[in-house]
């Protein structure tokens, strides 16, 4: 059964709070496995690599051109030529994936010492070995993402929701019973399985959808040469985007011992709320947008794409107020075991801080660059992007530096911040948003998390909970959750106080869900 827009959210948000929970997880056994450690960075610069290579050859492709054309002949009431378009593109990028994934197995012993210029041989020699054994991955998760992108034209979000939740879990067995007996190199070869069974656990659903793979490659087809045409432009923006981890992967491996890792943690930290709010919500839409845009109804087009704006906001504000004012216990509780230490702990939080910063604009952009190729325009925001990673890297050159890892950080946040802006400024006329709206619902809800912020920051104050973060992780997480749960209710009777729409449109939603799942239940005999 297909979902709408607001169940689809709602599920995918439920089903990337458990994969962002195994996430945290993941980072914490790997940190408390390995530590802030010379072996650790070596992982870190090795990963980015096939990482890389599957965000240029699959991510571009999927993002920005294969799922508005897939859908658009869906529409059009067209599915064997679909599926002609997507057998074609699928065994397209599996020989690319494989050709490139060879190429630099052969030449990673030049890549991975220029990528990371570490002073240990010893260290270097680790990241090449790493990152070769880690370059299978891409060929698994482009199957992965192909996939996921079929079954979300269909508007069936299961599967692929699941898939990261078994990715996650699958390096988190490695990393636990496998590293004792392969030391660091557990871990990559806990990325290979994953991203293996990323894709074998999509195949039952695809399956079962009928699926009419072929044996194609027909590459003068009119609907791969527009995936072409629509995914250069992506690829050349995701291919500046790498540039930055690439930038600041050279730079942090040139500071002192462990900075790489703590700026990894930073970052992955600060992307759970983006993943589990922003990233839902938007992938859930952009099948809804693309269908609209394929039929030409930009009035219906405007009202989901608004209503996401506003939902992202009211979700994304409140948890930047929030991870501000609780970094560091945030830090201490889920990183600080065996061996990640304090100095590790204060590392990361510091970044973490000048990161959070720059969480609205990830968030927006998510979104907004999703209004974009459904209308199939892959070019403004290419030239945005591209705008916004020179300031990135600038700013990272000039501020690494003077403030380490803390310097690339906000580097990443003031450019990201503008690339929003500038994102919202040119879409807005063209979309007809409804600004007055916009601004009014987002003053409301900037309000309301400034109150949360304030009562947060009052009842540390007046319980003292500024407390010596080498006490008990009980006593800690016990302090931390009190004043979670007194920022949430304030922030709820604020937004209620303000008449904030998104409140009562969320509730609804969830009430919606769960109803319908009582109503199936007492159907069944």
């Amino acid at each position: 059964m297909q979902m709408s827009v607001g169940r689809a959210s709602l599920f995918m948000i439920a089903t990337l709070i458990g994969s962002r929970f195994l996430g945290w997880l993941r980072l914490s056994v790997i940190g408390a496995n390995f530590g802030q450690t010379p072996e650790l960075d070596a992982f870190w610069a090795a990963f980015r690599i096939p990482d890389t290579l599957f965000n240029l050859l699959v991510a571009g492709a999927l993002a920005s051109a294969f799922i508005p054309v897939f859908t658009g002949y869906l529409a059009k009431e067209r599915e064997d030529e679909a599926w002609r378009v997507a057998s074609s593109v699928m065994n397209a990028i599996v020989l690319s994936l494989m050709g490139f994934s060879a190429v630099l197995w052969v030449l990673a012993p030049q890549l991975v010492p220029t990528l990371a210029q570490f002073p240990d041989p010893a260290q270097r020699e680790t990241a090449i070995h790493l990152s070769r054994i880690m370059l299978l991955s891409p060929i698994f998760m482009g199957l992965s993402a192909l996939f996921t992108g079929i079954l979300n034209s269909y508007r069936q979000f299961l599967s692929g929701a699941i898939a990261p939740l078994v990715y996650n879990l699958v390096i988190i067995v490695f990393a636990v019973f496998a590293s004792p007996f392969l030391g660091i190199e557990a871990l990559a070869w806990g990325t290979v399985a994953s991203a293996l069974m990323m894709w074998l656990v999509q195949v039952p659903e695809l399956t079962f959808r009928r699926t009419r793979y072929k044996l194609a490659l027909d590459l003068a087809h009119p609907g791969v040469r527009e995936i072409v045409r629509l995914t250069i432009p992506r690829t050349l923006a995701l291919g500046a985007v790498q540039l930055i981890f690439i930038v600041d992967t050279y730079l942090a491996a040139k500071l002192p011992e462990g900075s790489l890792t703590a700026l990894i943690y930073a970052q992955q930290l600060m992307q759970l709320p983006l993943g589990v709010f922003s990233i839902a919500i938007s992938a859930a839409v952009f099948p809804t947008l693309a269908h609209y845009a394929a039929q030409g109804l930009q009035s219906k087009m405007r009202d989901v794409l608004q209503t996401g704006i506003r939902w992202i906001l009211f979700l994304t504000l409140p948890t930047i107020v929030m991870m501000i004012v609780l970094r560091r216990p945030i830090v201490n509780l889920l990183f600080q075991y065996g061996r990640f230490g304090p100095e590790a702990r204060e590392a990361t939080q510091e970044a973490f801080l000048y990161y959070s910063l720059g969480l609205a604009g990830h968030a927006l952009i998510q979104i907004l660059t999703r209004a974009y190729y459904a209308s199939k325009d892959t070019r403004t925001p290419l030239a945005l992007t591209l705008v916004s990673i020179g300031t990135n890297i600038i700013l990272s050159v000039l501020l690494a530096p003077l403030y380490g890892i803390n310097g690339l950080a906000f580097a990443n946040s003031v450019a990201t911040l503008a690339e929003a802006v500038l994102f919202f400024v040119l879409l807005a006329p063209r979309a007809r948003l409804r600004i007055v709206g916009l601004g009014t619902s987002s003053l409301k809800v900037m309000a309301a998390s400034l109150l949360m912020g304030i009562a947060m920051f009052a009842f540390i104050r007046a319980t003292n909970i500024t407390v010596d973060l080498q006490q008990t992780k009980i006593g800690l997480l016990l302090q931390t959750a009190v004043a979670v749960a007194v920022g949430m209710l304030a922030y709820v009777g604020a937004a209620t106080v303000f008449r904030v729409s998104e409140l009562a449109e969320i509730t609804a939603a969830v009430r919606a869900r769960v109803g319908r799942r009582v109503v199936d239940r007492g159907a069944q005999p």
